[in-house]
């Protein structure tokens, strides 16, 4: 079956649209678990502050936490992703469907080792074309801006906690949101291709870092294209995790 990736939403394209991306949940939905994720955050860490001045090791964390400390920034990423989790779980329960909706599918292995490396090879070079293009446009840009972190200069002291919290959480928590969640509801919307460039627009402003976001944002597309081909968030998850291994050593470096 042929995909239209781009044109205008109309009876004929609805049947285009592949079936594993004919999801349940809609955008009324999608800002719903926005507003879901972030505020039971903001919950968690009002209720810590309420509870700093009666309770020492409260404070001490949260004070560890507003300067970066490792150990409370972990803990909130942990947060993070809990409440990212526990939202998408409950729009799968209410739509009585399960993991398998958001990408959570078997995959040919051989299949997605062909596309895992046609990936990289082409992200790399397409993502360098991308930035050397900003960089022309818009003189002020720094396209080698570092990323900073909470793990910026200790990930080699703390490697357990910096894998976790880099390279193992974040490919799982946001494939499943950005491209399980998110991307199948707005190209129900707006058509495949509209689909994959909100979402990774959304995936890319979601790192706050000019160079950072335009970077994601291509990373975004291609993982997208990879979900439509394979049916499966999986190998996205993989290339995701590479990514980020390759960040990892970059900061252990530093």
């Amino acid at each position: 079956m042929s995909i239209k990736w781009f044109g205008k939403k109309d009876e004929h394209e609805k049947k285009e649209l592949p079936s594993f991306l004919n999801v349940p949940w809609t955008i009324r939905d999608l800002v719903i678990f926005v507003v879901a994720w972030f505020g039971i955050q903001i919950i968690v860490v009002l209720i810590l502050k309420a509870l700093g001045p009666e309770i020492p090791a409260v404070a001490t964390f949260l004070r560890g936490a507003v300067n970066g400390a490792l150990v409370p920034s972990f803990a909130l990423d942990l947060l993070d992703a809990a409440a990212g989790f526990g939202v998408v779980a409950l729009f799968l329960r209410h739509y009585h469907v399960g993991w398998n909706m958001v990408g959570w599918r078997k995959v040919n292995v051989l299949k997605a080792l062909g596309y895992l490396a046609a990936i990289l090879v082409i992200f790399i070079v397409l993502a360098n074309v991308v930035l050397i293009l900003v960089s022309v446009l818009v003189p002020s840009f720094n396209a080698n801006q570092a990323q900073t972190n909470e793990f910026t200069g200790s990930s080699a002291s703390h490697s357990s906690l910096a894998i976790i919290a880099l390279v193992l959480l974040p490919p799982v928590l946001e494939e499943t949101i950005f491209r399980g969640f998110l991307f199948p509801a707005l190209a129900k919307k707006w058509g495949v291709g509209w689909g994959a460039v909100l979402s990774s627009a959304i995936f890319g402003i979601a790192h706050a870092q000019a160079n950072i976001s335009i970077y994601t944002f291509v990373l975004g597309l291609l993982l997208c294209f990879m979900y439509v081909r394979l049916k499966s968030i999986y190998p996205g998850m993989a290339v995701h995790m590479l990514n980020n291994y390759l960040a990892f050593l970059a900061l252990s470096s530093k």
